[in-house]
């Protein structure tokens, strides 16, 4: 009988004022669902724009 021992994964916690914590938040939420390189979406966009198929 083989009896299953439980993997524990290591979590390294970094502690932080709540300040701290509020500020990492609002910068989070104010970057989420934003393009942030634009530029580079739409060259890819016009690159790939007559392409039918991928090539794998």
């Amino acid at each position: 009988m083989r009896k299953d021992s439980k993997t524990l994964k290591e979590v390294n916690i970094i502690s932080m004022s709540s300040e701290t914590k509020k500020k990492i938040s609002e910068v989070a939420n104010e970057i989420n669902g934003r393009n942030l390189f634009t530029e580079k979406i739409e060259l890819a966009k016009k690159t790939l724009q007559h392409l039918k198929s991928l090539p794998i």
